[in-house]
Order: structure tokens, then C-alpha cells, then sequence
């Protein structure tokens, strides 16, 4: 088996962490309970496809995390460095490599965020419509901009409303846009 190659590799390579062969054996251990579940269980092809799906996401995302980490592990082996240097190339690398400490998590929003944030978005939009149809007081109506005629024109009121109006329509977009 591959995986009992490269336990070996790392257990006969002096620069191996500890920590780094206690994850390939968890992995081993992980994976061997797999396929015994997967043996033993009966699956229909679009299902196995979507797990198949699954495991090379997380195996594409563990790999896109030792890139992102490889030139902090890189700072970290050179010994001949000193403290000054160490420091300003820690500081070098943080400032070109934007991540926090959920490095690993995928970005998941839940469904009730994206519901609140649909219905906060309709209401925005038929708040700032109600604003344009239904009259308001005159003193509410403080500046008219352009004039269609003697009595009527747009407001200051009316450009809110559609301020409003937009900040809905964007609200809904961003919130059903997938990234």
C-alpha cells in the first residue's frame, strides 16, 4: 500500500516531525475503516460519485495548505539566520500570505443566514418602493431635484428610496452568489 511506503519514508527520514507520522497513521487508520465500510455497504453510483467528490476536496485542500504553509516551514529551517532576519522575514511573509487560524475550514454559510438575509432583502425593496408610492408629509419632502411639472417632481426622498431599493437588489445578489 502506498500509504505503509510513505510511513516508511517519513520513519527513515531524520527531518520527519513526530506529529507529521502521527497524522499518516490516523489517516491510515481512517482509511482502512473506509473501505471496510464502503465493502460492506450497499451504494448506488451517483452517491460513491459524490463521495468520491468529497475526498478529493478534502485531499485538494490539505495540499493547498502545506503550499500556503511551505514558506513558513522554509523560514523555520534555515538555522543560519538570526533573530533580526527571522523577524523581518516572518514579517515579510504575513504581510503576502493573507490566512487566519481556520486555514482548513471551508466556508460554509448556513441556511438560516442566507433566510434572514433574503428576507432583509425583500424588505428593502418593498420598504424603499412603499417610500416612492405612498405620499408623504411636506416636511418630510425637503428638496425637489427635477420638476415634471408645477406640483411634482423627484426628491430628495425619492433618491433615498432608491438608495434603499438598491441596497436591496445588492443585498439579494451577494447573498445567492456563489463563490
Amino acid at each position: 500500500m502506498q500509504l505503509d511506503r510513505k510511513l516508511n519514508d517519513q520513519d527513515s527520514n531524520p527531518n520527519s516531525s513526530g506529529s507529521q507520522g502521527q497524522d499518516i497513521v490516523r489517516v491510515e487508520k481512517k482509511v482502512a475503516e473506509l473501505i471496510e465500510a464502503i465493502e460492506q455497504a450497499d451504494i448506488d453510483t451517483h452517491l460513491s460519485k459524490h463521495y468520491q467528490k468529497e475526498i478529493a476536496d478534502a485531499f485538494h485542500r490539505s495540499a493547498a495548505t502545506q503550499k500556503k504553509l511551505a514558506p513558513f516551514r522554509e523560514l523555520d529551517q534555515d538555522n543560519n539566520l538570526s533573530r533580526e532576519e527571522l523577524l523581518e522575514g516572518l514579517e515579510k511573509l504575513l504581510a503576502e500570505n493573507q490566512f487566519d487560524s481556520r486555514i482548513n475550514a471551508p466556508k460554509q454559510t448556513s441556511m438560516v443566514q442566507k433566510g434572514v438575509m433574503f428576507i432583509l432583502a425583500i424588505l428593502l425593496i418593498i420598504v424603499g418602493f412603499a417610500m416612492i408610492i405612498m405620499p408623504a408629509p411636506p416636511s418630510f419632502e425637503l428638496f425637489t431635484v427635477y420638476y415634471f411639472n408645477i406640483n411634482d417632481g423627484v426628491t430628495i426622498m425619492d433618491l433615498v428610496s432608491l438608495l434603499i431599493i438598491f441596497g436591496g437588489v445588492l443585498l439579494f445578489v451577494l447573498n445567492f452568489n456563489k463563490k
